[in-house]
């Protein structure tokens, strides 16, 4: 019998036979169903956030923030409840945590008591970070979880932009505020070119009058010098001044007791000034009888002498009891004109006409001396009330002069301070005159820096000015603001984006559906026998790889109808898709068909470990660069990882020239498997398979 009727036979077979049919067709649908239903249940999980519930907590007390009320938990409670990503439920904190217990909230997101107060020490020395307590219930749902990771990184990129929006607008108030401060300082750096302008010329009127300084300390050294030395000679001539005021004092005591004397001496001459007017009026009457007399008789001449010489005796004796009078001339000349009338009394007859001649005169005289001898007596009056005058001043004279040693004693004692004190004033002057020469030098420097605080002043109001201007300058409207709490935008490139997450797990799962299915049909429908008796080893090799292609083409056609057009996934090109597919299904029946073929059961385990291997070191979640490193070395020797790698390239990329490098691959597996396959037969013995019975 042909080979090909062996196969025609065994198919006529399968076809009658209903259980044998509704178990073919079941395999042919086995991969289908599997792929089917997993990546539809895989498709769009992102899409479908807004189900799971999760729980908010908001227990942020607001802050202060540049006289503004800032309350971020607030806000963000507010954003969260426009946003349709999860399933929001606002709850209090024991509502949360009893929800996590029982697994009604797949996460819960809490805002603390102090998130603004945090978020408002930005500006401050030490700012302390906004904490969001994320707390994702992993023991419930690890994806979930992980699906509220991801989401968490928007919520605080939305967070950070709201919270740098409420800073930047708080940053161009101050700005403005800046700039108008930048805008009065400038004017002030005016105000102060002008000011240094002024102080130059002060400065310059200072330097001057400093070396007017200069020179004039320089004198003055000279001058206390010499104020010195006169300081000396004070102190020299007051001491001599106390010495003789000292004398002048005991001098004053010994005339005020000589005045006591004369005072004494004056009262006693009054009186006798008394009594001599009182003679002298006798005596007047005396020359008036003695003119008589002469003129009477010349016989009373002896009477005259007798006369006379008592009053040459008398004023002797009147002169004697009064020393003043004893330099008065009148007294004199009548003492001597008495002593002469009476030494001239024997000559008196013969000068009787002369003295009759000389009595006139001596009458006139004796009117003359009778008044000087009043006024004389008057004068006494007068004298010894000028001596007790004279002695109360002389007391007083005493005391100041006492007062006046004292006072030239202080005068001597600050005399002596004063040369001390103007010892150190020599100092002083000497070192105000080099102070006076250093300032002249400072004032110097200090006028050439005024020049340059001329020249600064006034860059530094243009620039000021210019500062101001620029601040000003600067915009502070609703796009400024957005710019800077959110300079960066993300701009996605769909160009190798799928749309759902179905798409990209389409690829393993497909190739995993359809590995599935080859090992199934191994399991159903013998690997080495046929239904044929007497079918030669050639013949019941070539009926069962038909029979294998045969359901490969069934199951790959069925999958990629469904997927095609049920779940309408869409591809770069349909034909290559489905071609792809068989290519695919072909290799894993060819791998699996050879390891059974040859070891049966032993062989069926190798199957199975080898889809262990590739569920897990093929790269179809996790990309390559995450697995283990034995695993990343065993990925290039696994057909499913070059399955995978082609059904990416259609479903997704379009790269077709990667593509066909996978058919090739894929190709090689099945031509080297299928040729393992037909060895095995060659070997077998020509007997037919005749203990294979039909199903019923």
């Amino acid at each position: 019998m042909r080979p090909i009727q062996v196969f025609f036979r065994d198919m006529k077979t399968l076809m009658t036979k209903r259980m044998l049919l509704l178990s073919f067709l079941g395999v042919a649908l086995l991969p289908m169903l599997y792929s089917s239903i997993l990546i539809d249940g895989s498709m769009d999980p992102y899409g479908q956030t807004s189900k799971l519930p999760v729980a908010v907590v908001n227990l942020d007390q607001g802050a202060d923030y540049e006289g503004k009320t800032m309350n971020v938990g607030k806000d963000f409670v507010e954003e969260l409840k426009k946003s349709d990503n999860f399933k929001w439920d606002f709850v209090n904190e024991a509502q949360a945590k009893d929800g996590m217990e029982h697994n009604d909230y797949y996460m819960t997101i809490t805002v603390p008591s102090n998130f603004s107060e945090n978020a408002a020490t930005l500006t401050q020395e030490n700012p302390v970070q906004a904490e969001l307590i994320f707390e994702p219930n992993s023991e419930y749902n690890f994806v979930a979880g992980q699906i509220g990771s991801s989401a968490m990184k928007e919520l605080k990129s939305k967070l950070n932009a709201q919270i740098t929006e409420a800073y930047t607008r708080s940053m161009f108030d101050q700005v403005g505020t800046i700039s108008d401060g930048l805008s009065q300082a400038g004017d002030g750096a005016t105000e102060l070119k002008d000011g240094a302008g002024k102080l130059e010329d002060g400065l310059t009127t200072l330097k001057d009058n400093l070396n007017k300084l200069a020179s004039g300390s320089s004198e003055l050294s000279g001058g206390v010098s010499k104020l010195y030395d006169g300081a000396a000679s004070l102190n020299q001539g007051t001491s001599q001044l106390s010495s003789g005021v000292a004398g002048l004092a005991d001098g004053l005591s010994q005339l005020t007791a000589a005045e006591q004397q004369l005072e004494d001496g004056a009262a006693e001459s009054k009186i006798g000034a008394a009594q001599l007017a009182q003679g002298l009026q006798s005596s007047k009457d005396g020359a008036a009888e003695l003119k008589q007399g002469l003129t009477a008789s010349s016989a009373a001449s002896s009477q005259v002498a007798a006369g006379a010489a008592e009053v040459a005796k008398g004023l002797e004796q009147l002169m004697e009891a009064t020393p003043e009078l004893q330099e008065n001339e009148s007294l004199k000349q009548l003492l001597a004109a008495s002593k002469q009338v009476a030494a001239g009394s024997a000559q008196l007859k013969e000068g009787q006409d002369q003295l009759l001649a000389g009595s006139n005169k001596l009458a006139q005289g004796q009117d003359q001396l009778y008044a000087g001898a009043a006024q004389l007596s008057e004068g006494q009056d007068k004298l010894a009330a000028g001596m007790v005058t004279f002695g109360g001043k002389l007391k007083e004279a005493g005391t100041g002069a006492t007062k006046l040693a004292d006072g030239a004693k202080a005068a001597n004692t600050g005399a002596a301070q004063l040369k001390d004190g103007l010892g150190q004033l020599s100092g002083g002057v000497d070192g105000i005159a080099d102070g006076s020469k250093q300032l002249n030098q400072g004032a110097g420097q200090l006028k050439d820096g005024s020049e340059q605080l001329v020249n600064g002043s006034g860059e530094l109001a243009t620039k000021l000015n210019d500062a101001a201007a620029e601040t000003g300058s600067i915009k502070d409207g609703d796009n400024i603001v957005n710019m800077f709490a959110e300079p960066v935008v993300v701009k996605e490139n769909t160009d190798h984006k799928l749309d759902h997450y179905g798409l990209g797990i389409a690829p393993y799962f497909l190739s995993l559906a359809l590995f599935m299915g080859a090992l199934v049909y191994t399991t159903v429908f013998s690997v080495r026998e046929s239904y044929t008796l007497g079918a030669s080893p050639m013949g019941r090799f070539l009926s069962r790889t038909l029979t294998y292609v045969t359901i490969s083409l069934l199951q790959s056609l069925i999958a990629d109808a469904v997927l095609l057009y049920g779940l309408k996934i869409e591809v770069t090109s349909v034909p290559l898709f489905v071609l792809f597919t068989i290519l695919t299904s072909l290799a894993y029946t060819f791998i699996i068909q050879a390891l059974v073929t040859w070891l049966d059961n032993p062989g069926r385990f190798l199957v199975v470990l080898l889809m262990i291997f590739q569920l897990t070191s093929s790269a179809g979640t996790f990309p390559l660069e995450l697995l283990p490193d034995w695993m990343q070395k065993l990925n290039p020797f696994l057909p499913m990882t070059h399955a995978i790698t082609g059904f990416k390239t259609i479903i997704a990329s379009g790269d077709y020239a990667l593509m066909r490098e996978q058919m090739l691959v894929l190709g090689s597996f099945a031509i080297v498997f299928l040729a393992l396959t037909f060895l095995y037969f060659m070997r077998q013995s020509k007997k037919p398979a005749d203990n294979i019975q039909p199903a019923a």
